[in-house]
């Protein structure tokens, strides 16, 4: 009884000294200096070509509203149709405008025979004996101020008759292209609108494909940049080139700022509808360009690469900076890993620029 118990208490030392052994050698290690870089981060190449989203749509439009509300009483062309530019695309009640229209106008008219009488009166020395026969200057001030007056009156009936006309003509609006209706909130007269009520015209001639190109790609396409382009609806692939990039940015209903880019083709002249959605693939103009931490160049023409554990300093060509990003034109691959932990190096006694 008594040599199973020093057996079973010669296992158990054993197996305390084992575990403390094994604890020991984890915390040393732990304890001792990584030899390897604690973090890196991979050069990240320009893709050669950018994949994006867009539509159809004409370059020459209009979105057209009446600036004052009222009730449509004319409305002659339906979504579809071809109009002129010049023709008349919607128009509201005119009624109350033309009576207002007349009453300045006749307003105008009395204030005229006034005017001219006034100076009719001035000229014919009409007035003289009756303001001051023995104050010449009196005569004179008097006359002048009545003719001033007069002259107020006409200019202020003059304006009333233009802010008629003017009101008139807002009740009318006309297209400012050649092109077709492609959208109307209301479909009948006969109802009140009110100036968020919108018509839009555009001109099918100049139709081209609009793609939302992301922040971070748009320094890579340029005018002329060709693009493969995938239509919904359109059986085959189309090609095209780049045209237009538009200076600033648009926030898409998804939130994303993007910016926009128009491509143009004649294949799609003739096959692709307006407001069709589609893909666009977009050859860029960056050739074994890398972007790279703009911090991690050092001097402007230094970076450090762990090459196999070992930092090394390589001489590289840059370019234009992109936010917290800069262009490497030469002197990196694939296959490099820029070393973005100072520590590592210093361990290794390396000088940091």
């Amino acid at each position: 009884m008594k040599m199973k118990q020093k057996v079973l208490t010669i296992c158990l030392t054993i197996i305390v000294v084992a575990v403390l052994a094994a604890t020991y050698v984890t915390l040393v290690q732990h304890a001792q200096p990584s030899t390897t870089p604690t973090t890196t981060t991979s050069v990240k190449f320009v893709s050669s070509q950018i994949t994006v989203n867009g539509v159809v749509t004409a370059q020459s439009q209009a979105k057209l509203n009446f600036q004052i509300g009222g009730k449509l009483t004319y409305l002659p062309f339906k979504e579809g149709d071809t109009i002129a530019a010049g023709q008349t695309l919607a128009r509201l009640d005119t009624y109350a405008l033309q009576r207002q229209l007349t009453a300045t106008l006749n307003t105008y008219r009395t204030t005229r025979d006034t005017f001219d009488q006034a100076q009719a009166n001035s000229q014919g020395n009409v007035l003289k004996p009756t303001l001051a026969p023995n104050n010449t200057d009196a005569i004179n001030d008097a006359i002048n101020r009545m003719l001033d007056q007069s002259q107020a009156g006409l200019d202020n009936s003059v304006i009333n008759v233009e802010l008629a006309n003017y009101a008139l003509q807002l009740s009318t609006l006309t297209s400012p292209l050649h092109g077709i209706v492609t959208h109307e909130d209301v479909t009948v007269p006969g109802v009140n609108i009110t100036p968020l009520t919108t018509f839009t015209v555009a001109d099918p001639t100049t139709m081209v494909f609009r793609a939302n190109v992301p922040t971070s790609s748009i320094y890579y396409v340029g005018l002329g940049s060709l693009v493969t382009l995938a239509i919904d609806g359109v059986p085959d692939k189309v090609t095209g080139t780049v045209v237009k990039i538009y200076p600033s940015k648009v926030v898409l209903s998804s939130g994303e700022s993007v910016y926009q880019v128009d491509i143009q083709s004649d294949v799609l002249l003739k096959n692709a509808k307006l407001d069709e959605g589609g893909t666009a693939i977009i050859s860029t103009n960056a050739q074994n360009v890398a972007l790279v931490p703009a911090w991690a160049v050092l001097s402007g023409k230094y970076i450090w690469i762990d090459n196999n554990g070992t930092p090394e300093l390589r001489t590289v060509t840059i370019g234009k900076t992109h936010g917290s990003e800069i262009e490497i034109m030469s002197g990196v691959s694939a296959s490099d890993k820029i070393i973005i932990d100072p520590k590592f190096i210093a361990a290794r006694k390396y000088q940091i620029l």
